[in-house]
């Protein structure tokens, strides 16, 4: 793993926070509440708390999920990077062994280490660094000695010296390999912290989770101020009925008080015969909107108080005109002598 891959973690780092504060502005929680598994959807303001305050923990969890995340990555990478620094190690001892074996060897064939045979086979060993990777720059002068010495026979001490450079290469990639790698983990460790330095994401989710608190009792003092309300429409509706039905009432007695009133003064006119007595009939035939009704008979009563048959004639007219029951007029008797 390079130095590549740390603009990775701190995009997934961004990320992460990123999400958890969109989550939080918007108000979506990560997981949906049932209310019929809270056993509240009978009462929506506790339905509603119970809901902001799943959200809520649902946010600090997250975060705090996130955090912890976060630590086990830094703790991978510091791990790695004690390992790469072993490996190191390891590498740079083992080309100290392996200088120490090729200065044997040149102390053993006696080759003088200012000697052309040894800048030669120094040129050779800089050559197979180069194609192992290892960097290396060649002037012209040196590319044609390289040339010259392919296209003839190096000495036993140069062979045997090369066999041994070949370890040295490989310990050179191993001790460049890891090198890069602790870089990795230096620059990513740095990076994460400097990261949480400029953003608190534990602190930015309990602020979140205290706005999302915040705005469910927002809505919740709305929803008692409704119910208040709705109690109050509803207490103002029952006393608007009540107080309905009594007019009613009392408008019902009322038109049974003119009804008896009207009959009253009907059984009046039929019994007295007097003109004053019709009018009395008129009169309470208007109060109770009664239908117009023939009182011709009525007056034709008081025209003489001797016309006793006109008056029992212009009874039983009155009695068919205003469809009195028989019951109405029982006991009602003409005097004739009236």
């Amino acid at each position: 793993m390079g130095i590549s891959v740390q603009a990775g973690w701190l995009n997934s780092l961004r990320a992460a926070n990123s999400q958890a504060m969109e989550q939080n502005r918007t108000g979506r929680a990560t997981e949906s509440i049932d209310g019929g598994n809270l056993n509240l959807s009978a009462d929506p303001i506790a339905l509603r708390r119970k809901q902001a305050q799943a959200q809520a923990w649902n946010v600090v969890k997250n975060a705090w999920d996130n955090d912890k995340d976060i630590d086990g990555q830094i703790r991978n990478r510091k791990e790695h990077y004690s390992q790469m620094e072993k490996l190191r190690d390891e590498a740079y001892d083992a080309l100290t062994d392996v200088g120490n074996d090729k200065e044997a060897l040149r102390e053993f064939y006696d080759v003088d280490k200012d000697g052309q045979e040894q800048k030669d086979l120094e040129l050779l060993e800089r050559e197979k660094e180069m194609y192992a990777g290892l960097g290396g720059d060649f002037s012209e002068e040196e590319w044609e000695r390289l040339a010259e010495l392919h296209s003839g026979t190096l000495t036993e001490y140069q062979q045997r010296a090369l066999d041994m450079h070949d370890r040295a290469v490989n310990f050179k990639k191993q001790r460049r390999d890891a090198e890069n790698e602790m870089k990795a983990d230096t620059a990513m460790v740095r990076g994460i912290e400097e990261e949480r330095r400029k953003h608190n994401p534990m602190l930015e989710a309990q602020q979140a989770a205290d706005e999302i608190m915040d705005g469910a009792n927002d809505e919740i003092e709305g929803m008692l101020v409704q119910e208040a309300v709705d109690h109050i429409d509803e207490v103002t509706e029952e006393a608007e009925e009540k107080a309905e039905e009594a007019t009613e009432e009392k408008e019902e007695r009322e038109e049974q008080m003119d009804e008896i009133a009207l009959k009253r003064a009907i059984q009046k006119a039929m019994a007295e015969g007097t003109k004053e007595a019709v009018e009395e009939v008129r009169a309470a035939q208007r109060k109770n909107e009664a239908p117009d009704m023939d009182t011709s008979e009525l007056t034709d009563i008081v025209k003489g108080d001797s016309q006793a048959e006109d008056v029992g004639q212009s009874l039983e007219e009155i009695k068919n005109s205003m469809k009195l029951v028989e019951a109405d007029l029982k006991g009602i008797k003409v005097d004739e002598g009236v």
